[in-house]
């Protein structure tokens, strides 16, 4: 019966091919369905949350990426996931070998045996004789070419739910040309939609600029990226969608890693200003001058900047109002991106302070962060993840420079940290920002990244020199 449908493919003119292919397929017994709001989960930890819920069924999809952007990996995740849903996956492989797929699944702990993997890679063609040296046969042979009409024989005889083609830059080379491919193109998509399969291709950037037809036929494009950062320290993947037809979806690039678990996104997401009724309560440092010079305290739900130059007791201050605020039952966290965890708790026991019976009970938590290991919308999931599901009160970030000084290899760290404040401001948050300035005397800077207006609060620390001794002060420039 698929010989029947492939023959309708390869052996008659475009116009009447296409709507022989439909009423062809009605024979089949295959009805057009109407677009339904089901999705089909793509078994990928941020994708579904990007796509709105996952990929529409029965559409067509094409993964743009150069080598190494994760196009494979991410094809098998999607199919396997269609596994686990109880759908059947096929795997049509125009580059591996299917032995080579299997052994490197197995590094991530994958088993493709549920899976069927067709190979048309060179080595599997080249034994077929009619795909020899094709460009010395008459064009009305090489339009006879099997490959075509194989892939519909799979799906026909398979009836696989999720179907992947990677890639249809190698599927290039089986049509004679380039009008030929395009008709190709489109009347294989027509079929797959026909019979009930999602497919997602994987191409070449280049191959997209150069045959625009590959947009007009699938429904969604789906870029992937990969570049060495500015400072030219680290790799910077993402992921954007171009086109999604039929759905809205998360624009900008989202940041995506490839781990031994697969593919990872972390959405972009843009938060979004809400007030927030607080109960009017305050956070106090229990430095009576201190809290007076504040008014009480520090404002429940506020963002205070701590600045000043090294050595003014920056640090130490912001863990003071950390303690204070877990004596009192309230949940605090500590983000460090520049000391340890041990490294902290060797300098607070120096000054007196007793951190470790708190951090027995749960009441606060150092989180040591290297964020250089993190893009900053992998930051604010974990932050998401921290405030929201474990309900933290309090968070400190020590400091601001550590902080910008690695995560602008991923973009503007102004934008993200607003980003940041403004997520947090929302849940109520009271938060705590070190920001560490370079000159100890002279003009009086709040910040040299810009960042006071994101502060509702901001206490000043300097050194003053007096008869020839250096003494530090302190000070409230800032109250709303």
């Amino acid at each position: 019966m698929a010989a029947l449908v492939c023959g309708y493919f390869i052996e008659i003119g475009w116009a009447r091919r296409y709507n022989l292919m439909t009423r062809r397929m009605d024979l089949l017994g295959v009805e057009s369905k109407k677009m339904t709001t089901r999705r089909l989960s793509t078994g990928i930890p941020g994708l579904d949350q990007v796509t709105m819920g996952g990929l529409i069924p029965r559409h067509a999809y094409v993964l743009v990426g150069n080598p190494g952007t994760g196009k494979t990996i991410l094809s098998l995740q999607w199919l396997l996931e269609g596994v686990k849903c109880g759908e059947k996956g096929i795997f049509i492989s125009m580059v591996e070998e299917p032995k080579m797929l299997k052994k490197n699944a197995e590094s991530l702990g994958w088993d493709l045996a549920p899976i069927e993997i067709t190979d048309f890679s060179v080595a599997a063609v080249g034994d077929m004789d009619e795909f020899e040296e094709y460009h010395v046969f008459p064009s009305s042979e090489v339009e006879n070419a099997p490959v075509w009409k194989k892939i519909c024989e799979i799906v026909e005889k398979k009836k696989p739910q999720r179907l992947v083609i990677d890639s249809i830059t190698q599927l290039r080379q089986f049509s004679t040309d380039e009008y030929q491919f395009r008709r190709h193109i489109f009347v294989l998509i027509r079929f797959l939609t026909q019979a009930g399969c999602t497919a997602v291709f994987s191409c070449e950037p280049l191959f997209m600029e150069e045959d625009t037809s590959i947009s007009s036929a699938v429904d969604g494009i789906i870029y992937l990226e990969k570049e060495i950062s500015r400072e030219r320290l680290i790799d910077i993947r993402n992921i954007h969608i171009q086109k999604f037809r039929g759905s809205d979806f998360l624009p900008g690039a989202h940041p995506m890693r490839i781990t031994s678990r697969g593919v990872e996104i972390f959405p972009h997401i843009i938060e979004k200003n809400r007030e927030v009724q607080h109960a009017g309560e305050q956070i106090r440092s229990q430095i009576p001058e201190l809290d007076n010079l504040l008014g009480g305290g520090i404002e429940s739900g506020t963002t205070t900047i701590i600045s000043g130059p090294s050595g003014t007791g920056k640090s130490t201050l912001a863990l003071q109002f950390l303690m204070q605020a877990a004596l009192a039952e309230k949940r605090a966290i500590l983000y460090s991106f520049e000391e340890t965890t041990e490294s902290i708790l060797f300098r607070s026991r120096s000054v007196g302070m007793e951190v470790m019976p708190l951090l027995e009970k749960g009441l606060l938590e150092i989180r040591y962060v290297n964020p250089l290991e993190l893009y900053p919308d992998e930051f604010l999931q974990a932050i998401r993840l921290s405030i929201g599901k474990e309900s933290y009160n309090v968070a400190a970030f020590d400091s601001l420079n550590g902080y910008h000084m690695t995560m602008e290899e991923f973009g503007s760290t102004v934008a993200h940290l607003q980003n940041v404040i403004t997520y947090l401001k929302a849940q109520g948050t009271t938060v705590f920002m070190i920001n560490e300035t370079e000159r100890i005397t002279g003009d009086l800077r709040m910040t040299e990244a810009g960042i006071s207006f994101l502060a509702d609060n901001i206490i000043l620390l300097r050194y003053i020199e007096q008869m020839g001794r250096i003494g530090r002060v302190m000070g409230c420039v800032k109250k709303r």
